[in-house]
């Protein structure tokens, strides 16, 4: 039996919420929905800007792959997270956060110098987040902070997409996934945010590899950019190419998982979203706990739309404990 049932490769990031206008955005050169990446003398001088004008919102430990191992994590499952952050404040917080969650880490170990990655997390009125990030050290992430050991005691390797604009993290998804190979685990991962489509396609295709995976996480927008189709039952036909089973999200609409010969659709939750940061993260943290303790997938995917939308009903990437576990009460 595995020691962990999902082993994670991702970002470490601190993420700072604000409730912002459209014009905000607009009067700032924002592009609206995506994650942009930015330098560290621009996420000073635009979070002066924000703090000045709005007020922070919410400070949380964030990055896409955290989130969701968090989100499998107080539903019961265990992962270990593979990432990177300094001895400063940040990652001091970081570091804690993810211990609280049940998380494990060997980030101790690492006794590294420098800023920890940021995350500037914009909500306008209309729920969409849009991110602007400052990676710090994490733009960094290598090989050298992979602990393969630990890789080697999970049932799946857990990758994020927001790593392919580096070049040393690409090596260290090469080295994870031969490990993986070596040791038959099974991989997955998520495209993360449409801007890893639209403007690192190549990374990303790489990321995925030449041999199928077994598990890929993605949204509508992502799916249509990525396989240059127009309908998500064509772009599932096209991923399915790349991955033995394929989850898309369909935001309000629900989730539908496709398999080569096989689709199931599950219907979203009405509610009144306030923030939807996180929300695809916690589908597959859900998903991925589901799929770990041997549920089919209509069941994994109800579990995932159901976090999800309570996620998105207040600030915030990620659920309370105690609320996760209200949830998994009901199935």
């Amino acid at each position: 039996m595995a020691k962990y049932d999902v082993y994670g490769l991702g970002n470490a990031l601190v993420d700072k919420e604000f409730e912002v206008t459209e014009q905000f955005l607009a009067d700032n050169g924002i592009e609206k929905g995506l994650m942009t990446l930015i330098e560290e003398d621009t996420h000073f001088k635009l979070l002066d800007n924000l703090i000045n004008t709005y007020g922070i919102k919410k400070r949380a430990g964030g990055g896409s792959a955290a989130n969701s191992l968090v989100g499998l994590t107080q539903f019961g499952g265990s992962a270990f997270y593979a990432c990177k952050v300094s001895q400063d404040e940040y990652g001091q917080f970081y570091s804690q956060d993810l211990a609280d969650a049940g998380v494990q880490t060997r980030i101790s170990e690492l006794a590294i110098e420098g800023p920890t990655g940021k995350c500037m997390v914009m909500v306008t009125p209309d729920a969409e987040r849009t991110m602007n990030t400052y990676l710090g050290i994490t733009a960094d992430l290598s090989v050298n902070e992979l602990f393969l050991d630990e890789l080697a005691q999970a049932e799946y390797l857990y990758i994020e997409g927001y790593l392919v604009p580096s070049p040393t993290a690409c090596e260290a998804i090469e080295a994870a996934k031969a490990k993986a190979k070596a040791e038959g685990i099974k991989v997955a991962m998520t495209f993360s945010d449409p801007s890893m489509v639209k403007y690192f396609k190549e990374g990303v295709d790489k990321a995925l590899g030449n041999e199928a995976i077994d598990l890929l996480f993605c949204n509508e927008e992502e799916a249509l950019t990525f396989t240059e189709t127009d309908s998500v039952a064509a772009a599932a036909q096209v991923l399915l190419k790349r991955a033995k089973k394929v989850v898309i999200t369909l935001g309000p609409k629900g989730v539908s998982v496709f398999l080569e010969n096989s689709e199931i659709t599950v219907p979203g939750h009405s509610v009144d979203a306030v923030d939807t940061n996180g929300a695809g993260d916690m589908v597959a943290g859900a998903f991925l706990y589901g799929e770990t303790q041997g549920w089919d997938d209509e069941k994994s995917a109800k579990l995932a739309c159901k976090a999800a939308s309570i996620v998105v009903s207040h600030f915030g990437p990620r659920l309370t404990a105690e609320q996760q576990k209200e949830i998994l009460n009901a199935f």
